[in-house]
């Protein structure tokens, strides 16, 4: 009997299946999500701080002055003894004249190394028992350092030679208290040399001019003398006035001149202004008036003049104390202060209503709360609310008040 053959199918292998793409898929849409939910529930916040708002008009302004030229018979060189701005009598030193530049480049050279020496002698006399603060020689040096990154940045050359020497006489100072200096003779020496070599190059000067009037002084006129007066800008139409700010007279210096001295401490800004804004104006009225609007630095103002011009009024105010920007600024944007408000300043992107009541949204632990807030004064980019609130559910200082965010609502979890 043939051996039936049973012929076995072979076992099939079940095939394994490759999780990871789908593992990978699952990773890239968590993160995904987790990224949508971020971007969902993300929010942009700024700090509650106090700030100002103020109620004021901001327009091109000219300042007007008292102003007398200073000329003489020169025939030479000038080596100022007084800076731009500063006060001084009459009969007081304003320059002396020497036979050439170089002359005076040369004297300039002599003060600073005369200076020098001052200092190496003063740093010297604590060699010799003198009491030096160290306290305060160090609060000194971190003063003048501070003072010196400020002022390199504007090209302040004169200011960073004169701040470089302060420094140098401070470390000289500390360098003497803690030892590492005990002989300052090669350093005398050496300057004294110098100061002797430049003394013989000097010719002796020609002449010195001072001032016949009391007030501030200016090296140089700038064109707008006899012409940046309140009387002309009152006779002139708002065209005409307009044109002469505009056309900024060029400086044509007289024959002879060495400055011009500013004879009076009260000076005046003209300004034109929309007459509908100058409807709270009037004659005698006190505000504030700022030549560096960025500044916020204000004097006080009396309003001594106020001209209808049609759609344009030619505001004139008048302040009482000179300074340095009044001294020397002409053309420039003048603001005219009513009234500046004070307290925490918000954003109106962050202002919300809720039932009637307005304010904000504030992100405290990552939930939102809504704090009221009530306004006193705003413009078109913020309101003021007071510092000091009434209610525990109104903003304070340094709350985190949320600028931007989506789907926002009290006691939402961010």
């Amino acid at each position: 009997m043939e051996s039936q053959k049973t012929s076995e199918r072979p076992t099939r292998r079940k095939k394994k299946t490759n999780w990871l793409p789908f593992i990978a898929v699952g990773i890239l849409l968590y993160t995904a999500l987790q990224i949508y939910l971020m971007n969902t529930n993300s929010v942009d916040t700024v700090k509650a701080v106090e700030g100002y708002i103020n109620d004021s008009i901001i327009a091109p302004a000219v300042v007007c002055r008292d102003e007398q030229i200073l000329t003489g018979n020169i025939q030479g060189s000038l080596d100022y003894q007084v800076s731009d701005g500063q006060r001084v009598s009459k009969g007081r030193l304003i320059a002396d004249v020497y036979p050439s530049y170089s002359d005076v480049v040369n004297v300039e050279k002599l003060r600073d190394k005369q200076k020098a020496l001052d200092d190496i002698n003063s740093a010297a006399s604590y060699l010799e028992g003198s009491v030096l603060d160290m306290s305060l020689t160090k609060k000194q040096l971190d003063n003048q350092l501070a003072r010196l990154s400020l002022i390199s940045s504007e090209n302040a050359y004169k200011e960073v030679y004169d701040s470089l020497t302060d420094i140098t006489l401070s470390i000289n100072k500390i360098s003497v208290a803690t030892g590492k200096t005990t002989d300052f003779s090669a350093a005398q020496q050496q300057i004294q040399s110098e100061i002797s070599s430049l003394q013989s190059l000097i010719p002796a000067k020609l002449d010195s001019l001072t001032s016949p009037y009391t007030g501030y002084f200016l090296s140089a006129s700038d064109g707008w003398e006899g012409v940046a007066t309140v009387d002309n800008f009152l006779s002139l139409s708002y065209e005409d006035g307009i044109v002469l700010i505009n056309s900024a007279p060029a400086a044509q210096p007289a024959r002879g001149e060495y400055g011009k001295i500013i004879t009076d401490y009260k000076w005046s800004v003209c300004t034109y202004v929309d007459s509908t804004q100058a409807e709270q104006l009037y004659e005698g009225k006190s505000i504030s008036v700022s030549l560096s609007v960025p500044d916020n630095n204000f004097q006080k103002a009396t309003i001594t003049n106020v001209v209808d011009l049609g759609e344009k009024t030619l505001v004139v105010a008048e302040c009482s104390m000179m300074d340095f920007t009044s001294a020397t600024v002409r053309i420039t944007d003048c603001e005219l202060l009513f009234k500046q408000y004070k307290g925490i300043k918000i954003p109106k992107t962050a202002i919300r209503f809720e039932d009637g009541n307005i304010g904000v949204y504030v992100n405290f632990s990552n939930i939102v709360q809504f704090k009221k807030i009530s306004p006193i004064y705003e413009d078109e980019n913020y309101v003021i609310i007071p510092t000091t609130q009434s209610s525990d559910n109104q903003v304070k200082l340094y709350d985190s008040i949320i600028v931007k965010g989506r789907n926002l609502y009290d006691g939402k979890y961010l």
